[in-house]
């Protein structure tokens, strides 16, 4: 096992944000990637992946989102939506549908449906509600929380926690015993890792948590 004895410091404060953004995506990593459906006040669509995506809490159950200004310093159509309507959808990206998700992340103009753009199938779930994602088997139905506000303009982001109010399993998950977990390879989940690259979930190993004696 190696160790390390010596290290150079990095101040971000000294430094580009954008350099450093670079340097922090590519250390924390895999992120797990949320695919967010949401729908404007007006009604309209949008579609979008995010991978500062977590649990933050489990009773009852909580996600957390980080969602950044654009690089002009305005809100992400999500975040608008999010913000407007209280409500959204959350979804898996696996391997399979990668290349739908990274195309949905494209900055199209506020209006445009990222279901149309990347040819994403919907399932529609009555007026005024945010569709499910056809092409993922989990669908997450959250319920605003809160959002915290970490500052403002480019490299900025402002968290949002959702409560999960309902989750739904597709058909293809329906038999399995769900209060165990989904098993890793039925979700074949991909992570984002730092620049273009992407992890497949598929090499895994598994090891059991510790107990201590008393």
């Amino acid at each position: 096992m190696t160790q390390y004895n010596g290290y150079a410091a990095i101040r971000p404060a000294d430094h580009f944000w954008v350099d450093v953004y670079h340097l922090m995506n590519s250390i924390v990593q895999p992120r797990p990637i949320a695919w967010i459906s949401s729908i404007s006040a007006d009604g309209k669509r949008n579609l979008a992946p995010f991978s500062y995506f977590n649990i933050c809490s489990m009773n009852p159950p909580m996600i957390s989102n980080s969602i950044f200004f654009n690089r002009d310093g305005s809100e992400k159509d999500t975040l608008k939506n999010i913000k407007a309507t209280r409500e959204y959808v959350v979804g898996v990206v696996s391997y399979e549908t990668a290349d739908k998700a990274n195309l949905s992340s494209a900055p199209f103009d506020y209006g445009v449906s990222e279901f149309d753009e990347a040819e994403v199938a919907v399932i529609e779930r009555g007026e005024g509600k945010p569709p499910f994602i056809a092409e993922s088997p989990v669908q997450l139905v959250c319920e605003l929380n809160r959002t915290v506000p970490l500052g403002s303009g480019a490299g900025t982001g402002t968290l949002v926690l959702g409560d999960v109010r309902e989750i739904y399993l597709s058909e293809s998950l329906s038999s399995i015993e769900w209060q165990k977990g989904i098993p890793p390879e039925l979700l074949n989940n991909v992570g984002r890792m730092g620049a273009d690259f992407y992890a497949k979930t598929t090499d895994r190993f598994r090891m059991e948590r510790p107990t201590v004696k008393k």
